[in-house]
């Protein structure tokens, strides 16, 4: 029984060229589609952060606006209970009339409430690695403006707001902040305003509102006030540029 041998023919080189030629296209195009698949997936990140961005900014915005209603309206009653205080010091109005209308200013006055940036969606962009994929300088710009040196200035402007604040309330208005002076609380026995009118015969508080000095403390919340208005105009106009931005998809 006779067996037979395959034979063997030694490949040409031409044959080595092809299959290398063929191997090395598999590899770059396996590395070129893993590329393409890995950029695909950071695109889509980068944009639903982006979108989600455009939220958290439209809400911002909404909260900026309250706010610079808010402070422009107080220094307007505070500019109203500095002109009673200097009509009370020139005998126009009598100490009654400067207290009643002195409180009911002050407590329809709304102050004090900081603005606080919604960053979820920036550290989202940042730990993702998303950020380095937009393209846009100018769009950069404005995310590094708004999300790190506006966010540092208002922590500090807060901080400094609430300090403010509190000192004013202690040495002018000691009662505090009432908000409601119709509300009465579960715990509360007497309504604010019930409570309100009894502050008015604590001689040590009338001597707080009848004294003159009352107009300089009013002078400085209003100047803290004031430019706490003034970023919040920046934050304003930062939150309108970056929103144009991004709601026109330039990044």
């Amino acid at each position: 029984m006779e067996v037979h041998h395959h034979s063997h023919h030694p490949k040409k080189w031409k044959e080595y060229i092809t299959e290398f030629i063929m191997l090395f296209a598999a590899v770059t195009l396996g590395f070129f589609a893993e590329n393409i698949r890995e950029h695909q997936v950071i695109e889509n990140h980068k944009n639903q952060n982006l979108v989600a961005m455009i939220d958290d900014l439209r809400q911002d915005s909404s909260e900026i606006d309250n706010r610079i209603e808010e402070y422009t309206s107080a220094l307007k009653q505070f500019e109203k209970i500095k002109d009673f205080s200097f009509a009370y010091s020139h005998q126009k109005i009598n100490e009654n009339e400067l207290v009643d209308s002195i409180i009911k200013t002050y407590v329809n006055t709304r102050y004090g409430i900081g603005l606080f940036i919604n960053n979820a969606s920036y550290k989202n962009t940042i730990s993702s690695g998303s950020l380095s994929f937009i393209k846009n300088n100018e769009t950069k710009k404005l995310i590094a403006q708004y999300y790190e040196a506006l966010y540092g200035k208002l922590a500090i402007n807060n901080t400094v707001l609430d300090e403010d604040m509190n000192e004013f309330m202690g040495k002018s208005f000691s009662f505090g902040f009432i908000l409601d002076t119709t509300a009465k609380l579960p715990f509360q026995t007497r309504s604010n305003a019930e409570q309100l009118e009894d502050f008015k015969t604590i001689p040590s508080f009338r001597s707080k509102i009848t004294a003159p000095e009352l107009r300089l403390s009013v002078n400085k919340m209003m100047g803290r006030c004031d430019y706490y208005l003034y970023v919040m105009q920046i934050a304003k106009e930062l939150n309108n540029k970056l929103l144009k931005q991004l709601n026109n998809k330039e990044y």
